[in-house]
């Protein structure tokens, strides 16, 4: 304190060094705090000697990193991931982690992951290598996190995506099996709201001709009610049917599509396409690019741009073929 360090440290004598003794930052400046965070690297053996760490094997490493995780109130379906993702390199779990070779971890997370798209094998390695800074920074086992340089990043290959035009969209959802499930997908087709958005629709979130809705970061928007999805909703109201048994299964939607739509689509059928066939309509029926991201909630229109660039340019083409034919 008489430093201006007001940082807790703890105080861990060396068993291979009589008498010396090394200190370890807690990281807080609160001593209750720093009570329960001492505790806590007691518990997972943060401070056992350097003798014993070292032997550690990589499913001990991985035991204790799980219990760390749960310690500081991650959430069970998190940490399941990332065990998944693990999985990858079971293969050295019986080995120390001292001597695990970078060049061993790269084959074994190559292995289990190559054939995995950019965006689950990327995923994977995030996690992996969140673990190993436990390991160096926590643990103490490695000198640095050999993950970077053993595993290279894989670069995302932009996926093309798929649309419905509004005729199409109409189709889909006149056909849907109940009231429950049209209604859903009417408010992905007619609102641009995510499924899990749709679901969660109740007459109390709709008011003043708006959808009052909590998007991505439980962030707060309004969408407008256009009359087509107004009607959709009168015709829900007049089926007597519970606003609480709303739904959408993929399963429906695919066997549903593929009924109404007869001569074959490019894609899959899934419940976004509804969403991103609103933007996409939006665009075509000439609405501003700003006034898109509004609508779909983007958080910069360089998201907006990047979706629907391509609708943009084939806009473009048409336009200017019409005006100098």
């Amino acid at each position: 304190k008489s430093k201006g360090i007001l940082t807790w440290y703890a105080r861990v004598p060396d068993p291979l060094a009589r008498g010396s003794v090394h200190f370890f930052s807690l990281g807080t400046t609160s001593r209750p705090e720093a009570k329960r965070l001492l505790q806590e690297r007691i518990r997972e053996g943060v401070f056992d000697s350097r003798v014993s760490r070292q032997s550690m094997t990589l499913g001990d490493a991985v035991l204790r990193y799980e219990k760390h995780q749960r310690a500081k109130g991650i959430k069970s379906d998190s940490i399941d991931v990332f065990l998944r993702a693990m999985k990858a390199l079971n293969p050295l779990y019986d080995r120390p982690v001292a001597e695990i070779r970078n060049s061993e971890l790269a084959d074994a997370f190559l292995a289990a992951n190559d054939a995995n798209n950019p965006t689950t094998y990327n995923n994977h390695k995030t996690l992996i290598s969140s673990f190993f800074n436990y390991v160096v920074d926590i643990l103490e086992l490695l000198p640095a996190n050999p993950i970077g340089k053993a595993i290279p990043k894989r670069k995302r290959t932009k996926a093309e995506r798929h649309f419905w035009t509004k005729e199409q969209v109409d189709r889909i959802v006149a056909a849907a099996p109940n009231p429950e499930t049209r209604l859903a997908w009417a408010f992905m087709a007619f609102a641009g709201l995510r499924k899990s958005e749709a679901c969660a629709m109740r007459p109390g979130n709709i008011h003043d001709g708006y959808i009052f809705v909590r998007g991505k970061g439980d962030k707060p928007a309004r969408v407008p009610v256009c009359p087509r999805l107004q009607r959709e909703i009168d015709r829900f109201n007049e089926s007597g049917v519970d606003w609480d048994s709303l739904r959408c299964t993929e399963y429906t939607l695919t066997r549903i599509a593929a009924k109404a739509i007869p001569e074959g689509f490019p894609g899959r059928a899934h419940a976004h396409r509804f969403r991103h066939s609103f933007g996409s309509n939006l665009i075509r029926a000439g609405v501003n690019i700003k006034v898109v991201q509004k609508l779909m909630r983007h958080e910069n229109i360089q998201l907006t741009l990047d979706i629907y660039g391509h609708i943009l340019d084939t806009d473009a083409e048409d336009a200017i073929e019409k005006a100098f034919p």
